[in-house]
C-alpha cells in the first residue's frame, strides 16, 4: 500500500467558503474536493468521495483525513458505512478536529472508538434535522408578514445568458460533464429535474 494520506474535504453549498477545510492541508496530500455537495448524498455517490474510495481500494491511500465526521454524510447509517468500507481495506480515518484516529497501529477499532464515532455521527445527524427545522419555521414565520416571503413568480422567464451565468447552472452543467445521474444531482443541488434538463438543453450537453 502507498504511504498517501487522502484529505477529503466537503461543502454543503457551491457558494460556501472551505478556507477552513484548506488550512489544514499538509504537503504530500492529496486532496478530494467536493463542492456544492449535500452531506444527504451518500459519499460513494459524491464525484470526489467515489474517487477516494476508488483509490483506498486500489491500495493508493493508507489513511484518510477529514475535518470533521460531518464531512462524510448527515446520516448515522451512510456515515458508518464509509467508515466500515473504508476500514475494510485497512485503512484509518483520522477527524482533525475531534482528535479521533478509528484504527489503531494493529489496524483494530478500539471499543472507545467505535462509541465516539456513533456519538459523533449521531449528533451530526441531530444538527442537520434541527437546522433544516429552523429554516422551515423561518420560511413559516415569514408567509406571516405581508411582503416579506416573495416565492417564485408563477410563469416568469429569463434570458438565457442570466440563466447560464447563474452559480447553480453552472454547478448543474459541472455534474452532468462528470456524467453524474440527473436524480443524484437533484439530491445534491435540491433542484427540480426540469433545471437539469433544461441545464441540458441551455449547454447543447449530451445525455449518459
Amino acid at each position: 500500500m502507498a504511504n498517501t494520506t487522502g484529505y477529503y474535504m466537503r461543502t454543503s453549498h457551491y457558494l460556501q467558503n472551505i478556507a477552513t477545510q484548506q488550512d489544514k492541508i499538509e504537503p504530500g496530500w492529496k486532496v478530494f474536493e467536493d463542492k456544492g455537495i449535500t452531506g444527504r448524498l451518500a459519499f460513494e455517490e459524491r464525484p470526489a468521495g467515489k474517487r477516494l474510495l476508488d483509490e483506498v481500494r486500489n491500495g493508493k491511500i493508507s489513511e484518510v483525513r477529514i475535518l470533521r465526521i460531518d464531512r462524510l454524510g448527515r446520516s448515522v447509517e451512510n456515515i458508518l458505512q464509509t467508515i466500515n468500507t473504508i476500514h475494510s481495506y485497512g485503512v484509518p480515518i483520522i477527524s482533525i478536529n475531534e482528535g479521533i484516529t478509528t484504527l489503531d497501529s494493529n489496524g483494530k477499532q478500539t471499543p472507545v472508538t467505535g462509541l465516539l464515532v456513533n456519538v459523533l455521527s449521531s449528533l451530526s445527524e441531530f444538527f442537520y434535522h434541527q437546522n433544516r427545522e429552523k429554516i422551515l419555521n423561518g420560511i413559516e414565520r415569514a408567509k406571516l408578514v405581508e411582503g416579506k416571503y416573495v416565492g417564485r413568480k408563477p410563469g416568469s422567464t429569463e434570458k438565457i445568458s442570466k440563466f447560464k451565468n447563474k452559480p447553480k447552472s453552472k454547478k448543474i452543467k459541472e455534474l452532468l460533464e462528470q456524467g453524474v445521474a440527473v436524480r443524484a444531482i437533484c439530491r445534491t443541488l435540491e433542484c427540480s429535474p426540469n433545471s437539469v434538463y433544461k441545464v441540458q438543453e441551455v449547454f447543447k450537453l449530451k445525455t449518459n
